[in-house]
């Protein structure tokens, strides 16, 4: 019910976005930093971080001199590693993100902003290697994984005059993901896994 709802949101704000005066666009790439949240926590040690990217663009839509709205459509490497002495599982996941951010401009260039973002699962797996005889053992993440993932992003950023962006996020997954009740890959089917991303994004306005 919650993606239906946010995308509803989006479908009702482009018209007014497009057809603004105060209308900017442009595109942003950076560094995510990816773990998962997994309670209760029965396999320790937890997962730990895992390096990914993310790539896309923006708009903004001023409602005032402080206030901006800023969609974004951002595709997204995310998941976690979790390694012990005898086990090495990686999860792997392609995300194609959708936000709507409200920003406050503080002034001097710098801003904070919050907002709902929702992901679609575009490609991933999960994947276990045995680290005594190097054996490897795949899991398709759509057959294990929940296809949308619901999350809240807050953040701050820098804008030059020069139309450059320099924004710090953490998108907070709100949504239990975890869709393997025959327990073939990783988890089982009582833990909750949801998502927790660190951002830090270069971007540019295009107009």
């Amino acid at each position: 019910m919650k993606k239906y709802l946010f995308i509803m949101m989006l479908l009702v704000a482009i018209p007014y976005v497009l057809s603004a005066q105060d209308f900017k666009y442009g595109v942003k790439a950076g560094l995510n930093v990816n773990n998962l949240s997994v309670t209760p926590e029965l396999d320790p040690p937890a997962p730990s971080a895992r390096i990914g990217i993310h790539l896309g663009g923006f708009a903004q839509y001023g409602l005032s001199d402080q206030f901006l709205i800023q969609p974004e459509v951002v595709i997204s490497t995310q998941g976690a590693n979790d390694q012990d002495p005898e086990v090495e599982q990686n999860v792997k996941l392609t995300y194609l993100n959708l936000s709507g951010v409200a920003k406050y401009q503080i002034g001097n260039g710098i801003s904070v902003f919050a907002g709902p973002q929702l992901g679609f699962l575009m490609d991933g797996e999960f994947e276990e290697v045995d680290k005594v005889d190097g054996s490897q053992e795949f899991f398709a993440a759509d057959a294990v994984y929940k296809s949308t993932d619901f999350s809240f992003s807050l953040g701050a950023g820098y804008t030059l005059e020069s139309g450059i962006h320099i924004d710090l996020r953490y998108n907070l997954g709100l949504s239990n993901n975890n869709d393997d009740p025959l327990e073939s890959a990783f988890y089982d089917r009582n833990q909750e896994v949801k998502s927790r991303t660190f951002q830090i994004s270069i971007g540019y306005t295009l107009n």
